[in-house]
C-alpha cells in the first residue's frame, strides 16, 4: 500500500519538473515567442497560470502564462539592488529599516507597466513593497513568512 500512496506523490511531482513538450500548445507557443531558444525549464500551474521559471541573460527570471488562453501576464526578473533607479534605492532604504532584503525584482506586466516588487524579510515577517521607476510605492503588504 506504502508503494502506492509513493508512486501517487510521484506522479503529483510530474507537473512541477515538466518539460517544455509537456506545455499546453497556447501557453508553449506565447513563451518561445517572448523567449525564443530557452531550454532549461521549471514550470508549475498555480491557480490555472502557467508560472515558467528559467535563466535568461544570466539572471533569473519567471514569466506567467495564462492557462486557458495563453496569454501572457507577466515577466519577473531577479535584478541586483544596484540596477534599481536611484529612487527607487532611496525609498527602500528608507522602508527597509532593520529588514533584510530577500529578493528584489523587475516586474513588466500585459499592459506594459514597470514595477519593482522589494520583499523585505523581518523576523517571521515578509514585507513586498511594489514601486514605481520614481520610487512610488504602488502596494506594499506584510505577511508572515
Amino acid at each position: 500500500m506504502k508503494y502506492w500512496i509513493i508512486y501517487g506523490l510521484f506522479l503529483i511531482c510530474i507537473p512541477a519538473i515538466g518539460q517544455k513538450a509537456d506545455l499546453p500548445k497556447r501557453v508553449l507557443k506565447t513563451f518561445e515567442t517572448k523567449f525564443p531558444g530557452v531550454e532549461n525549464l521549471k514550470w508549475n500551474v498555480e491557480k490555472g497560470d502557467y508560472k515558467l521559471k528559467f535563466v535568461y541573460n544570466g539572471k533569473k527570471t519567471t514569466v506567467e502564462i495564462d492557462g486557458e488562453d495563453g496569454h501572457w501576464e507577466k515577466t519577473s526578473t531577479h535584478i541586483a539592488f544596484e540596477e534599481l533607479p536611484l529612487a527607487v534605492q532611496s525609498v527602500v532604504n528608507k522602508q527597509k529599516k532593520n529588514a533584510d532584503i530577500d529578493e528584489i525584482k523587475r516586474v513588466v506586466n500585459d499592459e506594459d507597466e514597470l514595477y519593482y516588487r522589494i520583499e523585505l524579510l523581518e523576523g517571521n515577517l515578509v514585507t513586498k513593497i511594489d514601486l514605481d521607476e520614481k520610487g512610488t510605492v504602488l502596494k506594499s503588504e506584510t505577511e508572515p513568512k
